[in-house]
């Protein structure tokens, strides 16, 4: 059975405690309440009792599950296959939704439940809008799970949207990263990299073993879908590797060189971090998504994305949203630019070409006589070197910077405007003295 929210079970001597100790290891941590027995009978039904002291502990309205009502439809989810079937980590999360839930309507008729109920109860955790959404989802799998097995006609979720802005954890940018590497402990730093180098949920990085690595890969099977994933070992995974003492089965070990528990983990984790981390609200899970946005940013498919991560197409399509956006915008302004420069070396070899028409002199001779002529001065440097002579104040001013500037020119009109047909001919005749007294 998956615990609610801040009850932890030690064992001594065979025997198994339970108690509630809220935000354990941790500079927020309360009072540690022993709670009496099991939390269920040896019949597998709920023992009143040690509910009873779990809510008096918590502070959770003691609520009668009357049949009928939501709390009653709670234990009957969380004891039927389908809740069972769930991955740990799974349960463990949506144990904390659901005794919300509980907490708001436990007392409720499953039946009397409409969309303006479900409505309040997300925004009572809109300040959070992740939480409120992970509410939402958590309320919706109940009550779909509820309709076929009689306790209402429908699913009232449907109709409530989810929140903006909560649409799951941010990616960890660089500076955080490397903060991370240079003020965390050894035992925790190993930890954000192999889950930022292979991509994996906390659950399967803690679960790694060394026998799995081989071949310059390691070996996963996800706890949350049962995928079996090969993940080649990123050279920078393998230097962290290198370094790390087996002083366990796992690879990954804590203080004192043994293998992590989830809620340990969690304990260390909860401490000070460093500040890019704690300023910018990174959460552990955000390393995933940050392994996403890498493997796009590299040019990635989903498909290929997903054979490293394990992830539905669904979700990776919104991990890449932005960063196909972003790599298509790159290649949109690339283009631009080549086709720029492309017609910028068309505009000069069609300039050079009228004018050696013109002038009857080579290539070479033209660019030699407009540099001596200080003919290119106000240019800007690209026009410098693309356009060397200065058509604002050349003898052949009235040829268009265009290509339609050029032919309406060998038709023996003006692209430069009414102004400049005007000069054409004393243009002409300046461009015939100016080439006759350099050649003189």
């Amino acid at each position: 059975m998956t615990l609610p929210p801040h009850v932890h079970r030690t064992v001594s001597r065979g025997r198994a405690y339970y108690s509630y100790w809220q935000f354990r290891g941790t500079k927020q941590a309360g009072k540690r309440i022993p709670l009496p027995g099991m939390p269920q009978n040896a019949d597998g039904t709920p023992n009143a009792a040690w509910w009873a002291a779990y809510r008096a502990a918590s502070d959770t309205p003691l609520l009668s599950a009357r049949a009928g009502s939501v709390e009653a439809l709670i234990l009957a989810y969380t004891t039927a296959p389908e809740w069972t079937s769930l991955s740990d980590g799974t349960r463990r999360n949506w144990s904390l939704h659901l005794w919300r839930i509980g907490a708001a309507w436990g007392s409720l008729d499953v039946r009397a439940i409409e969309p303006r109920h479900v409505l309040a109860l997300r925004d009572k955790f809109a300040a959070t809008p992740a939480t409120a959404n992970n509410v939402m989802r958590c309320l919706s799998s109940l009550m779909a799970w509820s309709v076929p097995r009689g306790w209402r006609g429908d699913n009232p979720c449907r109709e409530v949207p989810k929140l903006k802005g909560g649409e799951g954890y941010e990616p960890w940018p660089v500076e955080a990263i490397e903060a991370a590497r240079a003020e965390l402990p050894p035992y925790l730093w190993r930890v954000v990299a192999v889950a930022l180098y292979t991509g994996q949920r906390l659950g399967d990085c803690l679960a790694m073993t060394w026998a799995a690595v081989q071949g310059g890969a390691v070996s996963v099977k996800q706890e949350k879908t049962g995928k079996a994933l090969l993940i080649h070992l990123d050279r920078d995974l393998r230097a962290v590797l290198d370094d790390m003492p087996r002083s366990a089965v796992t690879i990954l070990t804590n203080s004192d060189g043994r293998p992590w528990t989830v809620d340990g983990f969690q304990s260390s984790w909860n401490k000070p971090k460093p500040k890019p981390v704690a300023d910018g609200g990174f959460v552990f899970h955000g390393l995933r998504k940050s392994a996403c946005v890498a493997l796009f940013e590299a040019g990635c498919t989903e498909a290929e994305v997903a054979t490293i991560t394990g992830q539905l197409r669904k979700m990776l399509e919104h991990y890449s949203k932005g960063i196909n956006q972003a790599r298509m915008a790159r290649v949109a302004i690339a283009k631009l630019e080549a086709r720029e420069n492309e017609k910028r070396r068309g505009l000069y070899s069609s300039a050079l070409e009228f004018v050696q028409q013109r002038a009857g002199r080579s290539s070479k001779s033209l660019i030699n006589w407009s540099g001596r002529s200080g003919l290119n001065r106000r240019h800007s440097a690209w026009e410098a070197d693309v356009l060397p002579l200065n058509y604002a104040r050349a003898p052949i001013g009235w040829i268009a910077r265009s290509s339609r500037g050029f032919q309406e020119a060998g038709r023996g009109r003006s692209a430069c405007g009414d102004p400049m047909r005007r000069r054409r001919r004393a243009d002409d005749r300046s461009l015939s003295f100016r080439i006759g007294r350099h050649n003189g």
